[in-house]
C-alpha cells in the first residue's frame, strides 16, 4: 500500500493528471460550452466552443502541474471533470 501511495503522489501522477486529466476535463467542458452557446447557428457554435478550447486546456494544465502531490492534481481535474460530465449527458439526453 505504501507503494501505491508513493506512486500516486509522485510526479508522474502529477505529470499525467496535467497532461491526459486537463485534456479530458477541457473536452468535457467545450462540449458543454458548445450545447450551451446561446447564440447563432450548429456552425457558430462548434467555433465558439473551440476558440475557447486552448485556453481552458492552459488553465487545468497548468493549475494541475502547480498541485503539491499527484492526488491533489488529480482531485483539481476530476473536481472540474466530472460535474462537466454530468451537465453533458444530461444535455445530451435531453
Amino acid at each position: 500500500m505504501a507503494w501505491f501511495k508513493k506512486v500516486a503522489n509522485g510526479n508522474g501522477s502529477r505529470i499525467s493528471a496535467a497532461i491526459l486529466g486537463s485534456l479530458l476535463a477541457t473536452i468535457t467542458l467545450t462540449i458543454g460550452i458548445t450545447m450551451l452557446w446561446p447564440l447563432g447557428d450548429t456552425t457558430e457554435k462548434v467555433f465558439a466552443g473551440g476558440v475557447f478550447f486552448f485556453v481552458i486546456w492552459a488553465a487545468l494544465f497548468y493549475w494541475a502541474i502547480l498541485s503539491t502531490s499527484g492526488s491533489r492534481a488529480w482531485l483539481r481535474v476530476l473536481g472540474v471533470f466530472v460535474p462537466m460530465l454530468l451537465i453533458d449527458v444530461y444535455l445530451l439526453r435531453f
